[in-house]
This record gives structure tokens, C-alpha cells and sequence, in this order.
């Protein structure tokens, strides 16, 4: 069972966990035009909702998209498009709102779980 992994830096991330702490709803992993989270219930600046990249998955750091978007299918193991629903627990939330924790995705076999990563350690397991 090969395990894969992205990660969600707390600098970008605070403010998606924030629309989540504000709206309720957990989080949605898309897999489009790059990888990022955004709150299921978003707020919006303008017409954007505010998202997260995961580390190495924004688009504006590729010059070819086509190497993104097999960069996307082989972390993923899934070969389309990707928006799932993802709950967020309530320990979790806090330490990811903080900015004490980053965000780590792990993908298994299509499963998608969360862990937030304190000094070095994962914590808090949801899936």
C-alpha cells in the first residue's frame, strides 16, 4: 500500500481554516488547475473564494501544464479532477487557525486523511 503526501503550509493555509472556523463545513480538496483547499463554506473577496495551495501544486509556478497535471496524477493516483468534501475536527481547526501546525494530506489508495503537523510531529488524525 504506497502512501502519498501533501502538504499545506500554515502561512497560507490560516486564513482558508478561518472561513472554516467562521462558516462551519470542513474543507475541499480540488484537484483542477492545481491542488488546493479551500472551505467547503467559503467567504469571498470579490468573486474569489480563498484558497491554499499545497506545496509544488500552484499553477503559477509551472511553466508546462502538462507536467503539472502529471505531477497531480501520479501524488493523487486518481487521473481527473479531484473536489472532495473533507471534515475538520475541532482540536485540529484550532491548532490549524493559530498557525502553530501545518496541514498534511495523506492519500491511500484514494482515501484522503488529515494530520496536523506540530513541531516535527503529526497530530490529530481525521479522515
Amino acid at each position: 500500500m504506497m502512501t502519498k503526501k501533501l502538504m499545506f503550509r500554515a502561512e497560507t493555509l490560516k486564513p482558508v481554516m478561518m472561513d472554516v472556523k467562521n462558516n462551519g463545513g470542513g474543507v475541499r480538496l480540488v484537484g483542477a488547475e492545481g491542488i488546493y483547499l479551500t472551505a467547503r463554506n467559503p467567504s469571498y473577496v470579490g468573486a474569489k473564494r480563498t484558497i491554499a495551495y499545497a506545496e509544488g501544486f500552484d499553477l503559477e509556478q509551472w511553466d508546462d501544464i502538462g507536467a503539472l497535471f502529471d505531477a497531480m496524477d501520479d501524488v493523487t493516483g486518481i487521473e481527473c479532477a479531484i473536489i472532495e468534501d473533507l471534515p475538520v475536527d475541532t482540536e485540529m481547526l484550532e491548532l490549524l487557525t493559530t498557525g502553530e501546525a501545518d496541514l498534511a494530506v495523506h492519500i491511500i489508495e484514494g482515501e484522503f486523511l488529515l494530520a496536523a503537523v506540530v513541531r516535527g510531529a503529526e497530530v490529530n488524525h481525521a479522515e
